[in-house]
C-alpha cells in the first residue's frame, strides 16, 4: 500500500506538461480566519501550515488519530506520550500537563515554516508559570543560550544531537521551533519572519484546503505547498534528487482532522493537477459483484491502481535504496482485491476472495502444480463468462477459481465466486482502499489471523482492535486530486 500511494502521487506521465496547476483564487478576508487566531503568526510565504481553534481541540484530533493508527498498527496514545515526555519533559497531548505549563489550552495553536524546521505558536494564560517550566529545566542541567530578536529574548537549548529547541515569549504568546538537521535556514529568521507577518497572503492555499478535505469543522486543518517544501529541501538532498522529481506534479497539499470522542476522520487532499488523468488511466476495473459481497465483512482490501504502469516511475528511488522492482514480474500481479467474509478459529474454516489482474498466470499455475491430486479432485465450472474450475479438498474446502494470462480468481464459499463474478462486467473503484469490521469476527478469530503475521503482537493488536465498531482507509480521486480518508468509529 505504501508503494502504490507513493507511485499514485509520483509523476506517472514523463516531461514538464504533467506539471500541477493551480487555479487562481483570491485570498479570504481575514474573518475566514478567525476560528484559528494563532494562524496571525503565519508568515507572508509558509511552506506549510496547520493550524487547530484550541490546543484541546489539537490534541484531541492528535489523540483520536493515534488511536484509530493503533486499530491498525499498534501503537497506543499512551506510547506515543510517554515519548514525547522524554524528548520534551512534557507531554503535549495531555491538557492537564499543558495548562499546568502556562498554556491557554482554549486558545488557538498553528504550526508552520517558511523552510523545513516547524514553529509551533500557542497563546498563553500564564506567562509567569510558562517561564517557571523552563527555569526547572535549566535547574535539571539544561544548557540555554540566548539572542534578542524583534524586541523579545529567544533562548536555543540542544534537544537532541543534530536538533536544536528554541523558544520566546512575547505578546502573550509561546513560540517554539525545532531546527533540523536538514534545514539550510539555522539561524533566528524564523521568529522574525512571524513577528513581522502582516495579513494572510497564504489565504488561497487555506480555502481551497477546506474545500478539497472536505472539512466542515476541522479541529485541526492545514496546508503544504509542495513545491516550495521540495525547493526549501533541494540542496539538503544529494543522490535523493531523482526520487524527489517523481512528486514534481504535486502542487499542494490539504490536511484535515476531524473528530467528537467516538468518530475520528483524518483527510489529506493531494492536488497533482493534470496528472491526474495519467493515473485514472492506469486504474484497473473491480468485479461488478464484489463491492456487495463486501457488506459487512469484517476485513476488506483493494488495490486498483497498475502496479507494473508506476513501475518505471518509482524505479529512480528503487535504485537510489539499492531496490529493484522486477520482483514484480516474478508474480506478475498488476492489481487486486480481497474480502474476508468470514473465519472460524477452532477448524480453520471461512469464506472469502480474491481477485487478482495479471500481466502473465506463470506464478499462480506454478502453485495449482503443487496441489496434491488436482487432476482427480478438481471439477470444471463457469463462473459468469469466465471458464474455471472448483477443488474440493475432503476435510477441508472447496475453492473455487479462474486463472488466464490476465485474470486471477478465487472464492472459499458456496456461491461466492459466481456472485464476484456477476455477468463479468466491470465497474470503477477507488485507487485503494482497506474497511475493517472488528466486531464482526471474534477476538480469538482475529488472534489467529493476526497471528500468522506477528504472533508476538497479535494479543495487544486485538486488544485495540476490539475497541472500535469500524475503521476504514480509501484513496479516490476527485477532480484534479487524490483524497486519502481514514475513519474511525469507537464502539
Amino acid at each position: 500500500m505504501r508503494f502504490a500511494l507513493l507511485a499514485a502521487i509520483a509523476a506517472l506521465c514523463g516531461g514538464t506538461s504533467c506539471g500541477s496547476a493551480r487555479t487562481a483564487s483570491h485570498s479570504a478576508p481575514p474573518a475566514a480566519l478567525a476560528a484559528f487566531p494563532a494562524t496571525r503568526w503565519v508568515p507572508e510565504k509558509p511552506t506549510y501550515v496547520l493550524a487547530a481553534p484550541s490546543v484541546k481541540d489539537a490534541q484531541r484530533s492528535l489523540r483520536d488519530t493515534v488511536d484509530s493508527i493503533g486499530m491498525f498498527g499498534g501503537v497506543g496514545v499512551a506510547d506515543v506520550s510517554a515519548a514525547l515526555s522524554r524528548l520534551l519533559s512534557v507531554d503535549p497531548l495531555s491538557t492537564e500537563a499543558l495548562a499546568g505549563m502556562g498554556i491557554d489550552v482554549e486558545g488557538g495553536l498553528a504550526m508552520f515554516s517558511d523552510s523545513l524546521s516547524p514553529t509551533f505558536v500557542v497563546r498563553l494564560a500564564a506567562p509567569d508559570q510558562t517561564n517557571a517550566f523552563f527555569d526547572r529545566l535549566r535547574e535539571r542541567g539544561m544548557v540555554t543560550q540566548s539572542v534578542i530578536v524583534e524586541g523579545a529574548e529567544v533562548f536555543t537549548a540542544q534537544l537532541l544531537a543534530n536538533v536544536r529547541v528554541s523558544w520566546a515569549i512575547a505578546d502573550g504568546w509561546l513560540w517554539v521551533h525545532f531546527a533540523l538537521p536538514i534545514d539550510p535556514a539555522q539561524g533566528s529568521e524564523w521568529f522574525s519572519t512571524s513577528r513581522k507577518a502582516r495579513g494572510a497572503k497564504w489565504a488561497s492555499d487555506w480555502n481551497w484546503a477546506q474545500g478539497a478535505t472536505r472539512s466542515a469543522k476541522p479541529a485541526l486543518t492545514g496546508f503544504i505547498d509542495a513545491g516550495a517544501l521540495l525547493g526549501s529541501l533541494t540542496p539538503k538532498l544529494g543522490d535523493a534528487i531523482a526520487c524527489t522529481r517523481l512528486l514534481a506534479p504535486v502542487g499542494r497539499i490539504g490536511l484535515s482532522i476531524e473528530g467528537d470522542g467516538s468518530r475520528a476522520t483524518g483527510r489529506i487532499a493531494i492536488d497533482v493537477g493534470p496528472a491526474i488523468a495519467s493515473i485514472t488511466s492506469a486504474l484497473m476495473p473491480v468485479p461488478e459483484g464484489f463491492a456487495a459481497q463486501t457488506q459487512g465483512a469484517p476485513l476488506v482490501a483493494q488495490w486498483n491502481l497498475d502496479l507494473l504502469a508506476v513501475r518505471a516511475w518509482m524505479q529512480p528511488c528503487m535504485s537510489m535504496w539499492k531496490g529493484n522492482l522486477a520482483v514484480l514480474d516474478t508474480y506478475g500481479v498488476r492489481s487486486g482485491r480481497a474480502v474476508l467474509q468470514t473465519f472460524d478459529p477452532a477448524d480453520r474454516s471461512g469464506s472469502g476472495a480474491i481477485t487478482l489482474d495479471l500481466a502473465h498466470k506463470k506464478f499462480f499455475a506454478s502453485q495449482l502444480d503443487e496441489i496434491p491430486l488436482r487432476s482427480t479432485l478438481e471439477r470444471n465450472r463457469t463462473f459468469g463468462p469466465h471458464k474455471g474450475h472448483s477443488i474440493a479438498v475432503p476435510f477441508v474446502a472447496t475453492l473455487d477459481y479462474v486463472l488466464t494470462d490476465n485474470l486471477a480468481l478465487a472464492a472459499v464459499g458456496e456461491g461466492l465466486l459466481a456472485k464476484v463474478v456477476g455477468t463479468g462486467r466491470t465497474v470503477a473503484g477507488p485507487i485503494g482502499a482497506v474497511d475493517i469490521l472488528p466486531p464482526a469476527m471474534s477476538p480469538e478469530a482475529w488472534k489467529t489471523i493476526l497471528g500468522m503475521i506477528d504472533r508476538s503482537y497479535a494479543e495487544v493488536l486485538v486488544e485495540r482492535l476490539m475497541r472500535w465498531r469500524e475503521g476504514h482507509i480509501a484513496v479516490t480521486i476527485e477532480g484534479s486530486s487524490l483524497l486519502v480518508a481514514a475513519t474511525g468509529v469507537r464502539r
